[in-house]
């Protein structure tokens, strides 16, 4: 969190009477809620921030000369042009060609190590695109996963469904045969109720039949039986 300075706490200060004092004159019996200035605000000083990056080279202005090579601007003073001192630092033509060879391949290796870090760019360019596709691919398989396991839920739910179904006609199947065989249960009672009754008229007209012989034979009986 920032720090706050003598200026801004002055600043704030500055704010909330002037705040308080635009309440009072339009409401003089309103309470206005206090600014409080935030404490145990502290920052870690701007000296103590490290700002270096690792395997980054630092090069500010002040470390520049010394990595230039060593030139003394003086000793190539020429007053004269037609009449150069021969105090001028000098170079033979075996030391020309020896060092524009030097300079030549330094340079040469400086192009080629320059190549190598642009192509090393290139490189970590190709890893960072080879990462997101990589990314990209295992978002597109996640949601290809998400879509198969939606239609393993739908053939679940399916199979869920054609079970409901069979089951349903079982049970639409046996409610027919339960209300066919409670017709026949009841013609069947109907039937017995009837052969019942037949049994019994059947059974009081043989009790009667029975009774009249009886009367019958006992009237015939008692003509031959004596007077008293």
């Amino acid at each position: 969190m920032a720090k706050l300075t003598s200026a801004s706490k002055t600043s704030a200060q500055k704010v909330a009477d002037k705040i308080a004092k635009s309440g009072k004159s339009s409401n003089p019996e309103t309470n206005l809620p206090t600014i409080s200035t935030p404490v145990n605000i502290t920052q870690l000083p701007l000296s103590e921030v490290s700002l270096d990056v690792p395997g980054l080279n630092t090069l500010t202005p002040s470390n520049v000369p010394e990595l230039l090579p060593q030139f003394d601007i003086t000793a190539y003073q020429i007053e004269d042009p037609l009449n150069p001192p021969e105090s001028l630092p000098q170079a033979t033509q075996s030391q020309f060609d020896r060092g524009m060879g030097i300079y030549e391949g330094t340079q040469r290796a400086l192009k080629l190590t320059g190549a190598a870090f642009d192509t090393t760019r290139e490189r970590f360019n190709v890893v960072g695109k080879r990462a997101k596709a990589i990314g990209a691919g295992i978002v597109s398989a996640t949601e290809i996963e998400k879509v198969k396991g939606n239609y393993i839920d739908y053939q679940s739910q399916q199979q869920a469904t054609e079970q409901k179904l069979v089951t349903l006609d079982v049970s639409r199947n046996k409610t027919v045969v339960d209300r066919t065989v409670a017709v026949y249960s009841k013609t069947e009672l109907e039937e017995k109720l009837k052969q019942a009754e037949i049994k019994s008229e059947d059974a009081k007209l043989k009790t009667a039949e029975s009774q009249g012989k009886l009367t019958e034979f006992q009237q015939k009986l008692g003509s031959y039986l004596p007077s008293k």
